[in-house]
């Protein structure tokens, strides 16, 4: 197994690993911890959900819309 491609923080992010399972994002590829989006650090992310996706901070309104942009952005 490889290093994750994403990373969601359970306390922060707003989004559940199963919702980017259900988006078509492989298991083996989410890890859960800080990932330095909170709000402390980027005020614009408020009443948005958060993740980084290969090292680069990805946000959305809704955790639907942000599961579409991460697996997206993997396939790409």
């Amino acid at each position: 197994m490889g290093k994750a491609h994403v990373k969601i923080c359970p306390k922060c992010s707003g989004i559940k690993a199963k919702a980017l399972v259900e988006a078509g994002v492989a298991k083996s590829e989410i890890a859960t911890g800080c990932n330095g989006g909170c709000l402390k650090k980027h005020p614009e992310l408020r009443d948005r959900v958060a993740a980084r996706v290969d090292g680069k901070l990805v946000s959305a309104k809704s955790e639907k819309k942000l599961a579409k942009k991460v697996a997206e952005a993997l396939s790409a």
